[in-house]
């Protein structure tokens, strides 16, 4: 076992602070003013970066590759997708395109709740299977809000049933999650190699998931709904904007989802454009919204921009480089001498998917993906080549299901939760946790035992 100095304890006891901070979210007065600083999520990684500066713990070497990454590992690639497609989905949202959509979904639903429940699991999955999970988030969110408010019932357990199926069928494919490809990239395994590899697991979870799910929600789902006898047409505040947001998104997603394989260029790459063309159609729109007459178009693009997480950005690279002080320190080092020691291939399986399912609540996925990948990387994980990379792939069933454990989990939890209180439907740490810890170690038990029978098999 690798032995660590008292120094190394330092960016433990750092990161123990910040995902305290992260959680408690405390106000705390500045010395010799009458002023306070309401540290959130966005702020207290940032705490913790200056604390292990101070002490030395790291150096601007690290800060960097806390920004650019190390490796096929970069950082700010994730913070520009999430930036890219948050700014077009609340620009959208803003149209009021969402909620005409939402008017058409309990159209649909016929009047039966049971059917919108199903419906919603469904079409999240599906569409998480043609882009990135935060993206199906970020967009069916205010769709679900709006369907229910509708309706005139509870969307807690339509939102839950979107946000657990986007982040399991987000396994299926390489561009389902960031951390997939942060994963593949380093396992080596492209595109299709991957998708043969977590096609089962993924189905499998899926459908325990949506039992799980309606034998929790049940009680909670109505038998019938109020069907809103309005044109769903009159809910658009600006047609021509609807019309041109929807196409950027659909355009944008078809892009981002094709893959690297066939068009050479990073999938980041593309989101950007696409916002800025979004932003400038914001910027020169020459009215207001319809039927929204004291927003001016310069007032309007206010409130979007406003509506953007931008505390992603500190808190992700925060967080990154937290971590890549916890690896310098010879954290990963040590964890990759204790799983080498771990013979058995499929036990070895289960333990990395509920080790990244733990770890992604404590510093959230991405991070933890990457502090898997470096741990995977060092030269004291010695284990056969098939168990590496089943190590990978039971890395990224833990990342994509932890997101569904606590709030804490991903970013797109903390983004759900912010746009839930701007839409008047808050939900806490704890009563996301209660519902993901009755479901999710259950759902990643069937897939990663169904990982590892492909691996007996076919490794």
């Amino acid at each position: 076992m690798l032995l660590l100095d008292v120094l190394s304890l330092v960016p433990v006891a750092v990161f123990v602070l910040t995902i305290y901070l992260v959680y408690k979210h405390p106000s705390v007065k500045i010395p010799f003013t009458s002023k306070y600083v309401h540290i959130d999520y966005g702020y207290a990684p940032i705490v913790g970066v200056i604390l292990l500066f101070l002490t030395f713990s790291i150096g601007v070497d690290s800060i960097w590759r806390g920004v650019m990454g190390i490796g096929n590992i970069r950082p700010y690639s994730i913070l520009v997708i999430i930036v890219s497609f948050s700014y077009i989905c609340v620009s959208l949202d803003y149209t009021g395109f969402f909620e005409y959509l939402s008017m058409r979904v309990v159209r649909l639903s016929r009047g039966s709740g049971k059917r919108l429940f199903v419906y919603t699991f469904l079409f999240a999955s599906f569409l998480t299977l043609f882009t990135d999970n935060d993206i199906v988030i970020l967009t069916m969110t205010p769709i679900i809000i709006y369907t229910c408010r509708d309706a005139k019932i509870n969307p807690i357990p339509f939102l839950f049933s979107m946000f657990f199926a986007a982040n399991i069928m987000s396994v299926t494919l390489y561009i389902g999650n960031p951390v997939n490809i942060i994963a593949a990239d380093a396992a080596g395994l492209t595109f299709v190699p991957y998708m043969k590899w977590m096609l089962i697991p993924s189905i499998l979870a899926e459908v325990v998931c949506l039992l799980l799910l309606w034998l929790v929600f049940k009680r909670k789902v109505p038998e019938k709904l109020v069907v809103p006898e309005i044109d769903p047409s009159r809910t658009l505040k600006d047609r021509s904007g609807a019309l041109f947001g929807s196409t950027i998104l659909v355009l944008s997603i078809a892009v981002f989802s094709i893959s690297p394989d066939l068009t050479g260029v990073a999938p980041w790459v593309t989101p950007p454009f696409f916002a800025v063309a979004m932003f400038l159609h914001d910027l020169f729109r020459r009215r207001p919204y319809e039927g929204v007459e004291d927003i001016s178009q310069h007032s309007s693009l206010k409130e979007i921009i406003r509506r953007v997480p931008w505390k992603v950005i500190p808190f992700i690279i925060g967080l990154f480089i937290i971590v890549d002080g916890l690896a310098s320190a010879g954290w990963t080092d040590m964890l990759a001498s204790q799983l080498s020691r771990i013979g058995n291939p499929v036990l070895l399986t289960v333990a990395i998917t509920y080790l990244s399912l733990a770890l992604c609540n404590f510093m959230n996925n991405h991070p933890a993906s990457i502090f898997l990948v470096r741990t995977f990387q060092s030269p004291l994980f010695t284990v056969l080549a098939a168990s590496s990379v089943g190590s990978s792939l039971a890395l990224v069933l833990g990342a994509n299901f932890g997101a569904n454990l606590t709030l804490m989990g991903s970013l797109a939890g903390l983004m759900w939760a912010k746009i839930l209180s701007d839409k008047g439907q808050p939900v806490s740490f704890s009563e996301f946790s209660k519902y993901g810890l009755l479901i999710m170690p259950i759902v990643a038990a069937v897939a990663c035992l169904g990982l590892a029978a492909e691996l007996a098999l076919w490794a």
